[in-house]
């Protein structure tokens, strides 16, 4: 049991080192997208291929709504990677959570 222990422990330990900073988080989803303009001239209202874009924004929910937020092109990888990392941190959670059931189960 010690050994066990010891070894869930340490695999906890590791899953906690490699996590991104928490002030680099951003929960949402990403989304890329492409628009159709209201001009009736335009080949984007003819034809998909020619929608305007691509253009970022990031959705998410609070409070029961949903929310978007426009991502200016210059901020889209960084603001790609806050996205990456709030699953990187929320999925480590899941698996030390995970841990320390097994944890409370060899201690009975």
């Amino acid at each position: 049991m010690v050994k066990e222990l010891h070894g869930l422990n340490k695999k906890k330990e590791m899953l906690s080192k490699g996590l991104p900073s928490i002030t680099e988080v951003m929960r949402g989803t990403f989304i890329k997208w492409y628009g159709e303009c209201k001009n009736p001239k335009c080949k984007c209202r003819k034809d998909k291929s020619y929608r305007h874009g691509p253009y970022y924004r990031v959705s998410y929910s609070k409070d029961g709504r949903t929310h978007h937020v426009y991502v200016p092109l210059k901020g889209e990888k960084k603001i790609r990677v806050w996205v990456e990392n709030y699953q990187k941190i929320w999925n480590a959670i899941e698996e030390i959570s995970a841990i320390n059931i097994q944890i409370i189960r060899l201690k009975k």
